[in-house]
């Protein structure tokens, strides 16, 4: 049996744009590398469930491409391993090279050392995530464009130290989504949408599942889901029935239902954990509107990339993408 494929991604933005709860809702049962009682409270408290949290995560990225080549070549039965907040890895790599810096014969510390490693980790990182046999999502905070030491413009994406590097990393990843908060998408919960635009000069984004534009709900889950290729999408032991009410969620909102109508009658049929039924019609949502911009998509239309409203049969209308600065 062929092996089932495997995606890279990276997710950047500001803080609190519920990007690690993103994460841990699209790979429960994932490895999670990050501070464990702050993955340990959003998982618990938004999702209603225990991760698997690595109890002594890695300070630097020297020591988590060692921790990631363990888990490749172990016997595991993760779906995914999760990086949260691989920002301050970064920058506690950074101080931890400029500390060890060779000094050079003008007596002083080679300042380019510590970018040179920063180089080869990272690269050593996006390798060594081909081989993992599993997913590798880390999550970033977000960096603006601006200029470089040249005084070339460079544009916005994941926040690494060197600026380099914030366009480079995103073009290993076969996913990199910036999230945002976009108030007229239709989740009554959490208006959390992903912009991707690799057109748009002013931020590193882009996507090989083909699914992904300038308007995307914020749900890796359901964004592979959507896609052509068979990923792993595993759910928790107990909660396979979170599908069921996606689609129940997805058949009222195509019956004419608008978001709060439809997850309130779904929702009033079940008396599951309120977590975990938030969590199944947030779901729901997303694959709704992700299938009416499928639906609106064809290889050979060149006028018209988003939904209408007028062909949404009174459901939502894709949100209008986010600002770009």
């Amino acid at each position: 049996m062929a092996e089932q494929p495997t995606v890279m991604v990276a997710v950047y933005g500001k803080p609190k744009n519920r990007k690690t709860s993103d994460c841990l809702a699209a790979f429960p049962n994932a490895l999670c590398i990050g501070v464990p009682s702050a993955l340990t409270l959003v998982a618990q408290n938004e999702l209603g469930f225990t991760p698997a949290v690595h109890p002594s995560p890695p300070q630097t990225l020297a020591e988590l491409v060692d921790l990631l080549y363990s888990v490749s070549i172990s016997d595991h039965n993760y779906g995914a391993v999760v990086i949260d907040d691989a920002s301050h890895i970064c920058k506690r790599s950074m101080l931890a090279w400029e500390e060890a810096a060779p000094v050079g014969r003008s007596g002083k510390k080679d300042r380019f050392w510590a970018y040179q490693q920063l180089n080869r980790y990272l690269l050593q990182l996006a390798g060594i995530s081909r081989h993992l046999g599993t997913h590798l999502v880390m999550n970033f905070h977000e960096r603006s464009s601006g200029t470089d030491s040249m005084g070339n413009f460079t544009p916005g994406g994941p926040e690494v130290p060197s600026r380099n590097q914030t366009e480079m990393l995103p073009s290993w990843c076969d996913l990199a989504l910036r999230a945002t908060i976009d108030p007229t998408y239709p989740d009554p919960w959490f208006p959390s949408v992903y912009f991707c635009d690799p057109t748009d000069p002013d931020w590193v984004t882009g996507d090989r599942t083909g699914v992904c534009s300038r308007r995307t709900p914020g749900n890796l889950r359901e964004i592979l889901r959507a896609s052509h290729s068979n990923y792993r999408l595993d759910r928790i032991p107990g909660l396979e029935w979170q599908d069921d009410v996606a689609e129940a969620v997805v058949d009222a909102m195509t019956a004419g239902l608008n978001a709060k109508e439809a997850v309130t009658k779904v929702a009033s049929a079940h008396d599951y954990d309120p977590r975990h039924l938030r969590w199944a019609c947030q779901d729901g949502i997303a694959r709704y509107v992700l299938s009416l911009s499928n639906k609106s998509k064809s290889f050979f239309d060149f006028d018209s990339d988003v939904v209408s409203e007028s062909s949404n049969q009174g459901g939502p209308a894709l949100p209008p993408p986010p600002p770009s600065k």
